[in-house]
């Protein structure tokens, strides 16, 4: 798996939060915060404000690795860091500045993604090559486009 290391500026992203913990329905519960996210008419992606630019983004954070993999997930965009009117059912994080290995992907981003995270634990789980991980915040970001099915997608793992 290519990739390239990359110093990023903080990011303050606004989205809908939620506990996760990787087992079976960690997918279904991932779907489902999208579709609530963009969902019929708008979805909650309608009441963020101060956007910085169309894309949307996957944050995983608030990591636990010690009993069983658990994280925080938010499905949100990008916003001004002063931005302050937030609706009640969303969170405001910030994704530190820092070094990250960014992976690029073109396509589908339902398949994309899907096997990009069964190679990534392949390639760089306990048995792969090692990529010096912090478990702080890792994100995805998803470049808006004219062809939702064909999209830019970056991900960014957050590195020592």
């Amino acid at each position: 798996m290519k990739y390239e290391i990359v110093e990023i500026k903080e990011k303050t992203v606004v989205g809908l939060s939620e506990r996760m913990k990787n087992d079976k329905n960690t997918s279904k519960k991932i779907g489902k915060m999208w579709n609530e996210f963009r969902g019929e008419n708008g979805g909650e992606i309608k009441n963020i404000k101060d956007r910085v630019n169309k894309n949307t983004m996957a944050v995983y954070f608030d990591y636990n690795t010690k009993n069983s993999f658990e994280y925080r997930n938010l499905v949100g965009c990008e916003v001004k860091k002063e931005s302050k009117n937030i609706s009640k059912k969303l969170t405001k994080i910030f994704i530190p500045s820092g070094k990250y290995a960014k992976f690029s992907l073109f396509g589908n981003p339902q398949t994309e993604v899907t096997n990009f995270w069964i190679n990534f634990w392949k390639n760089f789980g306990e048995q792969g090559e090692k990529l010096e991980r912090t478990y702080t915040y890792d994100f995805e970001e998803y470049i808006a486009g004219d062809d939702p099915k064909n999209m830019e997608i970056n991900i960014y793992i957050a590195v020592k």
